[in-house]
């Protein structure tokens, strides 16, 4: 049997006789269900999706893993030797390509910027199905060593530097101090690997220095009838020999492979996204039982009016399908309400990531497609079901009868009461399990934005700058280029000091082997170091505290004996209990380029690396004894360091135009740029825990409503015979207390290894999850249940007991 139109008028009607029981139904859902439609675009972005490359289901990125720790399922790239190696070994057996991300400098027309590139061979672009749509791709000719440098430009350089003049094809550029030809164009939103914008034929020279320095992902395609398992055998005897000939570099090594969007969405990131979608259904979950209990209430407001229908003569089917039908139309219109709240958050999720480094490359397309509003009508009509279902499961016609007789009040206790008490318990154990997750995570990202660097932030502003051989071909100018950039910055009369070094405090350092004199290696092999060269400024420009010996001076020369500067988790771990100063540590442990240095000096705990990484041994190198060409410059300013950004571009123009300074930050923009995943994550469980919150406290107030109004005669009579205030509340508190008491341990007992598992996929667990956690989490929802308590118990002792001896 069928609705008919005069059926369905009905229920429209029913639904604008109550519309704030309506409006709070829709809107509970479209909270529930805008989350998990968010999270679920976001998944099918990032893991769904195919790559926007014509060959990308083919095509894999092939390498190498560390085994000897197995929750690492990182794929390590190359060096340019080794690729050349693997490139002649498979030959005939795959189409291989590599990939070296770096600093590009591009200098036209007197200007210099700094763009984020790659250094690629030429079957890169042929191999993932992509051609520019100005120009030519790179050719065999293009990639030989010694041959002209050529550049690739992205659509969105063409446009924002060159104007989108379609003769920039053939135009001489400089490229990292080269003379250069730009001689294609890629297509808009291509930027590959993550967000390059230039690239540059490689030109592996094989036997080099610079071969052996070049770093490149490398992707193939096997040949037809093979298949990635098969290529990655093929390579086994390549490490075998490696193992043998350098087991310190190789002997935890093995061969791996990775399908393209796995580079993506690796198996952290694919955990962490699912359990913030699990997070999402429990929110969901918690709205639909609000949503149940708010339509349970609207039955039993029109459980006379169902009474009548069925004595004249409806079919129990009848009126089933137009219970149905109202929470139908309901959470049809809650779905119209939630994608475009969905998006919001998306868009707001994005938004975290703006000016970032971090973050999912530009191409990937996270708006709400056909597919995912198909999926939310699909929702839609599940949580009809289940939210209309409940009331039409008590379309019972013996008990209607009776609301008919008592004027619709009989109805109002029995089985709904004890079914909305059970779905208030379920939603309180639920709100249970997202809160304390979001508690985990907002003091996860809190303790990280609080943790001591052993720096001084205030009043410095820093800088990335790139030296290139073809104009600093030597140690010695690259020196030359940092000392004259220091000492004009600090004739400034707004500059305190100022200093050139690789690392930057709480953002990057390298990872060294160390071997200090007299240490036996075990298996586990040589201790690590968070290592940076610095100049001497370095200490007093960060005010980094020396607790004993001393800092670089202009003695310690390329030609002096090397020397360190450690930090007191160095000296606490390696040197315990014994004058570090002295001491000699060979860095790196073996290899090219392993040399003794004598400790000379100790400062406080110093965090290299980034905030939220583990706390490591720390040593510092002289930035003479250790050149390098990329360096952080930081200057500390005596007013506010962003009103120096001008001067310092200026300074820089004057030293060398043809080198551009990039990450010209603040140091509150540095950690705020190097914490903005971690934000991002705090404000989503945020708002999920603030949702859930919300929708708890609602059922809790929803019920004891009810449940006022089901006593209020009861209460009038209580209140008639003398009754206090405070024996009432003690009544309408105990028959509320043990839901409140059950969903708190059911949902406790739950959210503590849930909470565990998403700060652990967020790197944010260190010892479990705080007992002080779950205290906080206890006393808001038993506040939010009391307040949910007292406000309609309040109303209802509000009410002269005569008047409510009358109440219908």
């Amino acid at each position: 049997m069928s609705l008919s139109a005069s059926d369905l008028r009905q229920s429209v009607r029913a639904l604008l006789n109550q519309p704030m029981n309506s409006i709070l139904i829709v809107l509970v859902l479209a909270l529930g269900m805008a989350g998990v439609i968010a999270m679920l675009s976001i998944i099918k972005s990032m893991v769904g999706d195919p790559l926007p490359y014509a060959n990308a289901e083919t095509v894999v990125n092939i390498g190498w893993r560390d085994r000897s720790n197995p929750d690492d399922t990182e794929i390590n790239g190359l060096s340019g030797n080794h690729f050349l190696e693997w490139e002649r070994q498979i030959a005939g057996k795959a189409k291989v390509a590599g990939a070296g991300m770096g600093t590009i400098n591009i200098t036209d027309k007197g200007t210099a910027e700094r763009y984020n590139g790659a250094f690629v061979t030429q079957k890169l672009f042929s191999l993932l199905g992509v051609a520019p749509v100005l120009g030519r791709d790179f050719t065999a000719e293009d990639d030989a060593p010694g041959a002209p440098l050529t550049v690739i430009i992205s659509h969105n350089t063409w446009r924002q530097r060159f104007g989108s003049d379609p003769g920039v094809v053939g135009e001489a550029i400089r490229a990292n101090a080269q003379p250069a030809t730009i001689i294609g164009v890629m297509p808009e939103n291509f930027n590959f690997p993550q967000r390059e914008d230039i690239w540059m034929a490689a030109r592996i020279e094989p036997g080099t220095a610079d071969a052996e320095d070049r770093y490149l992902e490398v992707f193939a395609q096997p040949a037809t009838g093979a298949n990635a398992s098969a290529l990655a055998e093929s390579l086994e005897s390549w490490m075998v020999d490696k193992q043998a000939t350098d087991p310190t570099r190789w002997k935890q090594a093995e061969i791996g492979w990775q399908t393209m969007g796995r580079m993506y969405a690796n198996g952290e990131t694919l955990l962490l996204l699912n359990l913030m979608l699990a997070t999402c259904v429990l929110v969901l979950l918690v709205a639909c039982a609000n949503a149940a209990n708010l339509m349970l209430a609207r039955t039993l407001a029109s459980s006379r009016d169902l009474a009548l229908r069925l004595t004249l003569g409806a079919s129990r089917w009848r009126v089933s399908m137009l219970l149905l039908a109202q929470s139908l139309a309901l959470t049809l219109v809650a779905v119209a309400l939630a994608i475009p709240l969905a998006q919001f958050g998306i868009d707001s999720v994005l938004t975290g990531f703006s000016g970032s480094d971090d973050g999912p490359p530009p191409w990937m397309d996270f708006s709400i497609d056909v597919k995912m509003v198909l999926f939310a009508g699909g929702v839609a009509i599940i949580t009809a079901l289940f939210v209309g279902m409940l009331p039409v499961m008590r379309l019972r016609t013996d008990k209607l009868s009776s609301a008919l007789r008592d004027g619709g009040r009989s109805v109002a206790g029995g089985g709904l009461g004890k079914l909305s008490r059970f779905l208030v318990v379920g939603e309180l154990a639920m709100a249970c399990i997202v809160l304390l997750a979001t508690v985990v995570m907002v003091r996860g990202v809190d303790r990280i934005g609080q943790f001591d660097l052993g720096i001084e932030p205030a009043n410095l502003l820093t800088a990335r700058v790139a030296l290139f051989p073809e104009a600093y071909p030597t140690d010695a100018d690259t020196l030359a280029f940092t000392d004259r950039l220091t000492a004009k910055l600090r004739e400034s009369p707004e500059v305190v000091d100022a200093t050139a070094a690789t690392t930057l405090p709480g953002l990057m350092a390298s990872d060294e082997s160390m071997l200090p004199e007299g240490f036996e290696v075990g298996e586990a092999g040589p201790p690590r170091t968070r290592q940076g060269s610095v100049d001497p400024s370095f200490a007093a420009t960060y005010g980094v505290e020396l607790r004993s010996g001393r800092f670089f001076e202009s003695r310690d020369t390329a030609t002096s004996a090397p020397v360190i500067v450690i930090d007191q988790v160095f000296a606490d771990q390696i040197f315990p209990k014994e004058d570090p100063i002295g001491r000699r540590v060979k860095i790196p442990a073996d290899g090219e380029g392993s040399r003794w240095h004598t400790v000379i000096g100790v400062t406080e705990t110093l965090q290299l690396e980034d905030v939220g990484d583990e706390v490591m041994p720390v040593s510092l190198t002289a930035l003479t004894q250790h050149p390098a060409r990329f360096v952080s410059i930081a200057v500390r300013t005596r007013g506010e360091p962003g009103a120096f950004k001008t001067q310092f571009l200026s300074t820089l123009r004057q030293i060398d135009a043809d080198t551009p300074a990039y990450w010209l930050r603040t140091y509150d923009e540095v950690i705020a740029n190097s914490m903005a995943g971690e934000r991002v994550l705090s404000s989503m469980f945020s708002a999920f825990g603030s949702i859930a919150l919300l929708l708890a406290a609602a059922g809790l107030y929803g019920l004891i409503a009810q449940l006022v109004g089901q006593r209020t005669r009861e209460i009038g009579v209580q209140r008639a015979l003398g009754a206090s205030s405070v024996d009432v509340l003690g009544g309408l508190l105990k028959s509320t207390f043990w839901q409140i008491a059950l969903g708190l341990v059911i949902g406790i007992g739950v959210a503590v290894p849930f909470a565990e598992m998403v700060a652990s996929a967020a790197n944010f667990l260190e010892t479990g999850v705080e007992f002080s956690a779950i205290a906080m989490l206890a006393g808001t929802l038993l506040i939010v249940a009391a307040a949910a308590t007292l406000l309609p118990a309040r109303r209802a002792l509000a009410v002269d007991p005569l008047v409510a001896l009358r109440h219908e």
